[in-house]
């Protein structure tokens, strides 16, 4: 008779960052800010499975918050640390700059000053024109905006453009967050 210890069976994880054989936990990381979250198999597993749940459709309400932000993944804007204009954009940044053009609400220059902006909720509930939070609250280091359908701009990191990126598994956002006003 064969036995199998499902914790000893050898874990195949693909992801965004790449292929690891033989791990219990899957790190990923953000280049801009140096952060490492660890996933367990399970974990990453439970994150594709909202990950491809995020199938909602953009309201009216947020249109012009994911229009503008598509718009820019387009223009070949960089990542520039602290930026916040076309020749450049950090992650916040962009988000501050997408909201302030496109609605007129300020939302500060900074991941955490943003969450106070924000009526938070699981990633799983998060509708096209809410904020993507990467990290614990209160001490996020990584933002988006979610645009539909497992879809999120952002500004990724050092010499990489402002994007569409697909919600993975592999680098889960932590939260979201509906902005207030």
């Amino acid at each position: 008779m064969l036995k199998i210890n499902f914790k000893q069976v050898l874990v195949l994880t693909v992801g965004v960052l790449g292929i690891t054989f033989g791990a219990t936990h899957v790190a990923s990381a953000d280049a801009t800010a140096g952060g490492n979250q660890q996933y367990t198999a399970e974990q990453t597993i439970a994150n594709n499975e909202t990950a491809q749940a995020m199938t909602t459709e953009t309201s009216a309400q947020n249109n012009s918050i994911c229009d503008m932000a598509r718009s820019l993944a387009t223009r070949n804007i960089p990542y520039v640390w602290g930026g916040e204009a076309m020749s450049g954009m950090d992650c916040s940044g962009f988000t501050e700059w997408v909201y302030a053009h496109a609605k007129g609400v300020t939302l500060g220059h900074n991941t955490v000053i943003q969450e106070g902006h924000v009526t938070k909720h699981t990633v799983a509930e998060a509708q096209p024109g809410d904020l993507l939070f990467w990290g614990s609250q209160g001490a996020s280091y990584h933002v988006g905006i979610y645009i539909g359908n497992g879809k999120y701009v952002a500004a990724p990191a050092p010499g990489q453009n402002v994007s569409v990126q697909t919600v993975s598994g592999a680098f889960m956002p932590s939260f979201s967050g509906h902005v207030n006003g």
